[in-house]
């Protein structure tokens, strides 16, 4: 019975109980089946086991991909997790789906709305170095957001973040994210200006010290 109910039933501890009180018996009355209440004891032992890593991996935020960045006490990310393009800050490092390449050729590819964000000594596509509000009011039309973007992501916002411009690989490109008409109606006015590697990933910050 016991080894029967460690297979189908799902009320913790009832098969280890029975399972256990059998093997009692069986050493008092010298019964046989002592194989079968060994082998209940052990697989409901191992599936108490298996569910409690599972609510310890739960609780943490491990099994969720959809769990948001942590960050220390200084804001800077700590452990990765799931955010909205909006919500990405001034140093945050992030991989995404989106194709880099394209994205800089402007071929009115929408980006997704959504990164993953990472520590930045984990290898990474983006980094943010910049971000800022356009003004509210009407949808200024894509036109005119790109050239607002391509000003000042492409002033001396990248070298106030990252320092000697110069010295930056080469790999590394200037991208930014900016409201499409849709999301502008969503209450979205942000620009994230961000350097990336159209062809692979980098570790590491670009972050000048003090900056």
């Amino acid at each position: 019975m016991a080894f029967v109910m460690s297979i189908v039933c799902a009320i913790p501890t009832i098969p280890l109980v029975l399972g256990l009180i059998a093997l009692s018996q069986i050493r008092k009355n010298g019964d046989s089946g002592k194989g079968l209440a060994i082998a209940a004891v052990v697989i409901h032992s191992l599936t108490i086991a298996f569910y409690v890593v599972i609510v310890i991996l739960g609780l943490s935020g491990a099994l969720d991909d959809d769990s948001p960045p942590r960050r220390d006490s200084s804001l800077q990310v700590t452990a990765p997790g799931s955010s909205d393009v909006e919500d990405i800050r001034k140093g945050d490092c992030f991989n995404t789906e989106d194709d880099l390449a394209k994205t800089q050729e402007g071929d009115n590819t929408q980006a997704r709305s959504s990164v993953r964000t990472v520590p930045c000594h984990q290898p990474h596509e983006g980094e943010a170095y910049a971000v800022f509000n356009l003004k509210d009011g009407a949808y200024p039309g894509k036109d005119k957001v790109v050239a607002i973007a391509e000003e000042k992501c492409g002033g001396t916002a990248l070298t106030d973040y990252a320092g000697d411009a110069a010295r930056l690989p080469k790999t590394l490109q200037v991208f930014y994210y900016y409201p499409q008409s849709s999301s502008w109606s969503l209450g979205d006015r942000e620009v994230t200006c961000f350097v990336g590697n159209a062809s692979g990933t980098s570790t590491g910050s670009v972050r000048a010290t003090g900056s």
